[in-house]
C-alpha cells in the first residue's frame, strides 16, 4: 500500500528553506571569512572601552577584547547551527502536522506557530552583529525577551501542541474501534 504526504503549508515551507539558506550561507562565511569576522568584531570592541569595561589600554585589557570577540563569533557559530537545525525542526514537524488527523484550520494554526520559531535564530543574528558595539550584558535581555522567548516558545507550544491533538485524535479513533 501506497501512502503519500500530503504538503504543509507554503509558508512552513518557505521559513524552513529560509532558515536553512541562512544556516548554509553563514557556514561558507565563516568558513571564508572567519579570520576577517574576527578581526572586524576585534577592532569595534577595541573602539568602545567604556561599553566592554576595559581599562583602556589594549595590552592590559588583551583577555578581556578576546572574550568579548569570542561571544560575537560563538554567536554567529550558533545562528549557523541554529538555523540550519530550527529549519530542518520546521520542516519536518510541519510534514507531520500536514499529516496528522486534524481539522485543517488546525493544522495551519499549527503549522503557523512551528514557523514562527523559525525568527529564532534571528536573535544570534543580533547577538552576533551587536556584541562589539553594545556589548553581551546589554543585548542579552532584551533578545531574550523580544526573540528567543516567544519564538522558541511558539515552535515549543506548535510541536507539544500537535503531539497532544494527534494523541487525543489517536485515543478517539481507538475508542471508536477505527484503528489502522
Amino acid at each position: 500500500m501506497t501512502v503519500n504526504l500530503l504538503r504543509p503549508p507554503t509558508f512552513a515551507l518557505v521559513a524552513s528553506l529560509a532558515l536553512l539558506s541562512i544556516g548554509v550561507i553563514t557556514g561558507g562565511l565563516l568558513t571564508v571569512f572567519q579570520d576577517s569576522i574576527y578581526a572586524a568584531a576585534r577592532r569595534e570592541i577595541i573602539k568602545r572601552p567604556e561599553v566592554h569595561r576595559f581599562a583602556g589600554t589594549e595590552i592590559i585589557d588583551q583577555a578581556r577584547i578576546t572574550e568579548v570577540a569570542d561571544q560575537s563569533n560563538t554567536a554567529l557559530r550558533l545562528l549557523h547551527t541554529h538555523a540550519l537545525g530550527v529549519g530542518t525542526l520546521v520542516l519536518v514537524s510541519a510534514v507531520l502536522i500536514a499529516n496528522l488527523p486534524l481539522a485543517v484550520w488546525l493544522q495551519t494554526a499549527l503549522c503557523a506557530l512551528v514557523s514562527l520559531g523559525a525568527l529564532y535564530p534571528v536573535g544570534w543574528l543580533l547577538m552576533a552583529w551587536f556584541i562589539p558595539y553594545l556589548g553581551v550584558d546589554a543585548l542579552r535581555p532584551p533578545v531574550e525577551m523580544l526573540i528567543f522567548l516567544p519564538f522558541g516558545a511558539a515552535i515549543i507550544l506548535g510541536i507539544v501542541l500537535a503531539f497532544l491533538l494527534s494523541a487525543v485524535a489517536l485515543v478517539r479513533q481507538f475508542i471508536d474501534g477505527r484503528h489502522e
